[in-house]
């Protein structure tokens, strides 16, 4: 059966710099990204794709989790939160308790994906094996948004982690399924949903741009630029296949051919 409805949640606009975000792209030029989740009702639950930036972190990232993270302290001064906020409060205006969510799936734990996770606590959160391996020791440029605030909870034995590999559909009916779409980190993954309306691609970061996703110039700072035009390519095959319009996570136009809520695709 068809997922009943999809809201995009705004979080927050990081603005970085375009060449971060379109490969050495126009340097200097600011690029106001948007950090969504979206909420999705479905017949037997609740999902949250993604559960955008912590204001906790962008208010006092020094002392953000059990290391701190001083390093963001620079970054923050070009994240706006008046620009959205919290899924928490996306949820209430909604009619939705934290605890009504069933499940989180993780596209990554980037920390403008991964902020607010632990605000959740009966909801089973799906992310890939080698993603979160990956995000308690990452290296290179990763490091930086990578942050042990936003996921350390998920060693707890009381939060519900279910470490996958490969494709996964939520609710064993087709209509909400998360597939590998490496590259922007080792374990990035998509979201397939169909609803009555039709499929839509919620990419996530396999692109941080639609200029990007059509050109394959992704972010600079990616894990593998090899791997993120593979993905690239296989999001393009099953939006082809599936007739599904695609959804590129940070990019304001196409963020802005969502509704706001509390409108929703349908």
């Amino acid at each position: 059966m068809p997922a009943e409805a999809c809201y995009r949640l705004n979080t927050a606009v990081w603005t970085l710099d375009y060449s971060a975000a379109t490969q050495l792209q126009q340097p200097g030029e600011p690029y106001p990204g948007w950090c969504p989740c979206y909420l999705l009702e479905h017949p037997e639950g609740l999902v949250l794709f993604d559960t955008g930036v912590s204001q906790e972190m962008a208010t006092d990232p020094e002392s953000y989790g059990p290391q701190g993270a001083p390093h963001m302290a620079d970054f923050v001064d070009t994240l706006d939160l008046s620009a959205g906020k919290p899924p928490v409060e996306h949820l209430a205006d909604l009619g939705y308790e934290p605890e009504d969510v069933d499940v989180i799936v993780c596209s990554h734990l980037h920390t403008d994906h991964a902020g607010n996770l632990d605000a959740f606590p009966e909801a089973t959160v799906i992310v890939q094996k080698e993603e979160l391996r990956y995000a308690f020791y990452p290296d290179g440029p990763q490091r930086l948004f990578y942050l042990e605030g936003d996921f350390h909870h998920l060693r707890r034995l009381d939060v519900d982690v279910r470490a996958i590999t490969g494709e996964y559909d939520v609710f064993g009916d087709g209509s909400i399924v998360a597939f590998p779409t490496p590259g922007h980190t080792p374990g990035h993954q998509s979201l397939a949903v169909t609803l009555e309306s039709g499929t839509t691609i919620l990419a996530a970061d396999a692109a941080n741009s639609r200029v990007g996703y059509e050109t394959d110039l992704v972010a600079s700072f990616a894990w593998s630029l090899e791997a993120s035009i593979d993905s690239i390519r296989t999001i393009e095959e099953r939006a082809r296949r599936t007739e599904a319009d695609v959804i590129i996570h940070h990019d304001p136009e196409d963020q802005g051919r969502l509704p706001d809520p509390p409108a929703a695709l349908e």
